[in-house]
Order: structure tokens, then C-alpha cells, then sequence
């Protein structure tokens, strides 16, 4: 359940990205952080243990990470 807490903060974050037409103060850094170390946990759960609940899971944040970081480089650059 504290997954999906997670996953509507992202999102709420997007849209008020996307309100105030500027990303404030996230860091695109940490946002491309973000978002390869998902893509990262997505590959060893595949690996590692095939469980699709993990990888499902994964694919969800690093879905939210690719919203945050493409509102990044679309707005910053």
C-alpha cells in the first residue's frame, strides 16, 4: 500500500508541474537518478527473482520517473 502512496505523490507532483509550467526546485539530476535506478530494478527483478508483483511495480515508478524527468528536460532545456 505505501507503494501506491508513492506513486500518487509523483503524480500529484506532475500535475503541479505542469500548473505552475515550471518544475520549482526538483532536481533533474536526482530525477534522472531516479528514473535509471528504476529502470535498473526492473532488470534484476527479471533476473533475480521473475516475480511479476516486483516488476509491475517497478515498471509503475519508473513510468512516474520518465513523466518527471521528460517534464525536466521539456521545461528546463
Amino acid at each position: 500500500m505505501i507503494f501506491l502512496d508513492i506513486y500518487v505523490v509523483q503524480m500529484i507532483q506532475a500535475v503541479e508541474n505542469y500548473k505552475n509550467g515550471n518544475t520549482g526546485q526538483l532536481s533533474s539530476i536526482t530525477v534522472a537518478l531516479l528514473f535509471f535506478g528504476s529502470l535498473a530494478r526492473i532488470f534484476t527483478s527479471v533476473q533475480e527473482t521473475g516475480d511479476i508483483t516486483f516488476i509491475l511495480s517497478f515498471t509503475i515508478a519508473t513510468l512516474c520517473n520518465a513523466i518527471l524527468l521528460g517534464q525536466v528536460c521539456i521545461i528546463v532545456y
